[in-house]
């Protein structure tokens, strides 16, 4: 594909769906397929719909900003 034309698919796309970093570091993770699952080095990133949800997982990727527990971490 040529720049021209991905750059027309670029545009032609919606926004990336948005999240909120809401922890990061060492955490457990309780789910009812797996019970508790222990990472050490993690992110946490929350939707504020499961359409967003949903799209962010299908289309592999996702935007974040910090929520205030990780501003607060990052800027004393």
């Amino acid at each position: 594909m040529q720049r021209e034309q991905r750059a027309a698919v670029r545009r032609t796309q919606p926004q990336q769906p948005t999240g909120i970093l809401q922890d990061a570091g060492e955490v457990a993770v309780m789910s009812p397929n797996a019970g508790e699952t222990h990472h050490r080095y993690a992110m946490v990133v929350a939707f504020e719909s499961e359409d967003e949800l949903r799209r962010a997982i299908q289309e592999h990727r996702c935007t974040y900003r910090d929520g205030q527990s990780v501003e607060e971490m990052t800027h004393g």
